[in-house]
C-alpha cells in the first residue's frame, strides 16, 4: 500500500532514483532546426539516456532516419522538380528546416512529463551547448550522406 509520502517522490528517472534533470527544449529545439531530425533525434535520444528509458525511445531515432531518408529519397528521385521549379533552389533548406521543427514538435510531446517535473522540482538543465553541436554535426552529416548517395 502507497503512504501519503511517496505521492510527493520525484518521479523523474527510475522510481528508486533521485530526480533527473535532461536537457532543455531550447537546445532540442535549436538542434532540430539547425541540423534536422536527425540532430533532434541525437538530443531526444541523450534525453532518453539520461532518463534511463533509451529501451522505450528508441523509436524515435527510425521517426527521425524515415523523416530524413523519405523526404531526400523524394527530393532526389525526381518528385520534387515542381517544387524547385516553383519555389526555387533553397525550397529544400526550407522543407528541411520543416521537417526538424516538426521533429522537435514530436519529440518535446514524448517528453513533455518529463519537462514539466522539471520545472517543478525547480532542477535546471545540464548544459546543452556540446550535445546541441554534436546533434547539428550529426545531422547535417547525415543528410549529406544521404544528398550524395541519392543523387
Amino acid at each position: 500500500m502507497t503512504t501519503p509520502d511517496d505521492l510527493l517522490q520525484p518521479t523523474l528517472g527510475r522510481h528508486d532514483s533521485a530526480a533527473n534533470s535532461i536537457y532543455s527544449a531550447l537546445t532540442g529545439y535549436a538542434a532540430s532546426f539547425f541540423g534536422g531530425p536527425m540532430a533532434g533525434a541525437a538530443v531526444a535520444l541523450a534525453n532518453a539516456w539520461r532518463l534511463k528509458r533509451l529501451r522505450t525511445d528508441w523509436p524515435l531515432g527510425v521517426i527521425a532516419l524515415a523523416a530524413t531518408a523519405g523526404p531526400l529519397w523524394w527530393w532526389y528521385r525526381g518528385g520534387a522538380h515542381w517544387v524547385a521549379a516553383y519555389a526555387g533552389a533553397d525550397a529544400r533548406e526550407v522543407l528541411f528546416r520543416v521537417l526538424g521543427l516538426g521533429f522537435f514538435a514530436l519529440a518535446y510531446g514524448w517528453h513533455r512529463q518529463y519537462y514539466r517535473n522539471m520545472a517543478l522540482f525547480g532542477l535546471s538543465p545540464p548544459s546543452g551547448w556540446i550535445i546541441g553541436v554534436a546533434a547539428v554535426a550529426i545531422g547535417l552529416a547525415v543528410e549529406f550522406g544521404l544528398a550524395a548517395v541519392l543523387s
